[in-house]
């Protein structure tokens, strides 16, 4: 580079990804070319923009940065009032662009089902993430509230879903419906047959769960037309992946990959 010449500063665009579900909001950060920060906190519908402003402030000076640096923020939300709740964070508070994934923005996907506006905007995303990662027909079992296995077929098909309650939902039904049965670790026990309450209970929950999520992968996988590669996510994951060969990846922040993909398709912000 010749003498009194500067190379072009790059101009970073900070990229704020949120996913809002019902338990969890998942949020990261990127700067165009990584992740540079991201947090997970408890859905609180009844938080207003300016009590979440102060919670990102506080998370994002915790790893030394400015909520004043995000330039757009993208959001998959499953909670509609706190999808405008984030709307006004963003665009009163922050003063940034604000895209909600909905209708209308590219994915690249092709949403093969009854009524595509019914599909989940985390589902959409965990399918983008999953098909960008793979390149080949895929499903994605996402353990949240509810615990989905969404079918993507090459070349970027969506199509379908099936929906099975969550992991903590059948705990929480089962000590509430059963007067003598106590609310339990989601841990696998030691065993299968247990020996006493709580390892009985630790055995139907997760082993049976292990059952359901293997006999529901191979169900999919044989309408997809033979094999298909494997991701999880989702906050109840762990228990689960980690007892079955059926999924070969894990990866907790998959939707907030999925938001980025669609942000950089839709040259945004």
């Amino acid at each position: 580079m010749g003498a009194g010449r500067r190379a072009p500063l790059r101009v970073v665009t900070m990229l704020l990804a949120v996913d809002i579900g019902n338990i969890h909001i998942g949020l990261g950060v990127h700067d165009g070319e990584r992740w540079v920060a991201r947090f997970r906190v408890r859905t609180v519908p009844e938080k207003t923009p300016d009590e979440y402003a102060v919670l990102l402030e506080g998370l994002f000076a915790r790893e030394n940065r400015s909520l004043r640096t995000v330039n757009g923020t993208i959001v998959a939300s499953v909670v509609p009032p706190l999808t405008e709740v984030f709307r006004k964070l963003c665009e009163e508070v922050i003063g940034c662009r604000f895209l909600s994934l909905g209708p209308g923005v590219r994915t690249g996907l092709d949403l093969r089902v009854d009524h595509p506006s019914e599909v989940g905007a985390d589902l959409v995303a965990n399918a983008v993430a999953a098909y960008a990662r793979f390149e080949e027909t895929c499903i994605v079992v996402d353990f949240g509230t509810a615990t989905t296995f969404s079918a993507v077929a090459a070349p970027g098909v969506f199509v379908g879903v099936s929906i099975a309650p969550g992991l903590e939902v059948a705990a929480e039904a089962l000590a509430r419906r059963a007067a003598q049965l106590p609310a339990v670790p989601l841990a696998p026990p030691r065993r299968a047959i247990g020996r006493n309450t709580r390892e009985a209970m630790q055995s139907g929950l997760i082993y049976g769960y292990v059952g359901l999520v293997e006999g529901l992968i191979r169900l999919i996988q044989a309408e997809l037309g033979g094999e298909a590669r494997t991701i999880a996510t989702g906050a109840y994951a762990e228990p689960i992946v980690s007892l079955t060969d059926l999924i070969e990846t894990h990866d907790p922040w998959l939707t907030l990959e999925g938001l980025r993909l669609i942000a950089e398709r839709n040259r945004y912000p």
